[in-house]
């Protein structure tokens, strides 16, 4: 018994150290239901065209279409074991043109998403020899109602980048971001295509979509008239029990309405507690925000010249120190113009004295 309760206590205790993340969005392993459907193909009209019959072994959920004339296709499902990488993944081969393959739709909310995957990538030389002439591979977010379509009004579309095109790629881990803009139901898929009769295929496996914003928000900067795209803000993800124990920090730049977005934090899936400063401003806390996917939103208190955290004397000898200079001058200080009018005034001095005595959030 004494055995067992200590193995338990073991197991509990890792689980606690393991990092917990949220669940992707939607993930294809290409290792479930299948469907096996046949390539439309031309009648041997073209000299592009082998004249076989194909077939295409997919996901049962997923979508399939091809482009324009001369196109001969096969896809198959195989395993990717004598590559070093396990999983299965669909393999195809194109002739002239392009043939694309996407996922059941998914409800996508207005924000910014990541999507990560395998690719495998090869064809003969090209029969113009310009690389990335005669063949490609893309990768799409697609709306729901412009199906397959090249053209995605309201959608990221198809995009080549960042995967090498015209060229051999070996199993490749390829992450993409998007932003989408209008809330409603997307697909992700692939696009290969060659104009060379000799062929392209390629293999795709391992598929993640997931939120790329671990936080998100806007934050106020106070007694501020100035850019604020030159300003910066210091994120702090605290343990809501001890705001000693700061469990990550990064600093973003803002966007001229002052919201920022933080991509990544190495913390735990959970609540915490979020302090947010800037160079010249007091440390607010916003409680009880749960990562990642959350918003923390703030507004600041101006005053803190020398980033002590609060607002006294020693930030009014610096603000002196700085009267009257303009940038270019050898007294300059931009944490003393207070107010980002780019001159240390009796307006800076204003802004000081309202909110001396002041102290940031603790």
């Amino acid at each position: 018994m004494v055995r067992v309760r200590t193995w338990l206590y073991a197991v509990v205790l890792l689980l606690l150290l393991v990092p917990l993340h949220a669940a992707p969005i939607y993930t294809e392993n290409f290792e479930g239901a299948t469907q096996t459907v046949d390539w439309d193909q031309n009648t041997g009209g073209s000299w592009l065209d082998l004249n076989v019959p194909f077939q295409a072994t997919l996901p049962a959920d997923w979508i399939y279409g091809n482009d324009g004339w001369g196109l001969s296709s096969g896809w198959d499902v195989i395993s990717l074991q004598p590559y070093a990488y396990e999983g299965r993944s669909f393999h195809s081969w194109a002739i002239y043109d392009s043939h694309k393959a996407a996922s059941p739709t998914i409800f996508l909310n207005p924000g910014r998403y990541r999507l990560s995957f395998w690719l495998r990538m090869g064809s003969l030389t090209p029969q113009d020899d310009v690389p990335g002439g005669a063949t490609w591979v893309e990768w799409g977010v697609l709306k729901k109602e412009n199906g397959l379509d090249d053209q995605q009004p309201g959608a990221p579309g198809w995009s080549k980048s960042p995967i090498p095109q015209g060229e051999r790629i070996g199993w490749t881990y390829f992450t993409v971001t998007f932003d989408i803009a209008t809330a409603g139901e997307y697909r992700v898929g692939f696009k290969v295509g060659s104009i060379t009769p000799r062929g392209v295929f390629a293999n795709v496996d391992n598929l993640v979509l997931e939120s790329a914003v671990a936080l998100s928000g806007t934050v106020t900067l106070g007694d501020y008239g100035g850019d604020y795209t030159r300003q910066s803000v210091t994120v702090r993800v605290l343990n809501p029990a001890d705001h000693s124990d700061v469990k990550a920090e990064v600093s973003v730049p803002l966007a001229s309405d002052g919201a920022y977005e933080v991509t990544d934090f190495s913390v735990t899936a959970g609540t915490y507690d979020i302090a947010l400063k800037a160079s010249h401003w007091l440390t607010t806390i916003v409680s009880g925000v749960t990562l990642p996917g959350g918003t923390a939103n703030a507004t600041l208190r101006n005053g803190d010249i020398d980033g002590d955290d609060e607002v006294t004397l020693f930030d009014f000898g610096a603000l002196v120190a700085a009267f009257g200079s303009v940038p270019g001058d050898s007294n300059w200080n931009p944490n003393a113009d207070l107010d980002g009018d780019e001159e240390v005034t009796l307006f800076d001095f204003g802004v000081l004295v309202r909110n001396f005595g002041e102290i940031g959030d603790q």
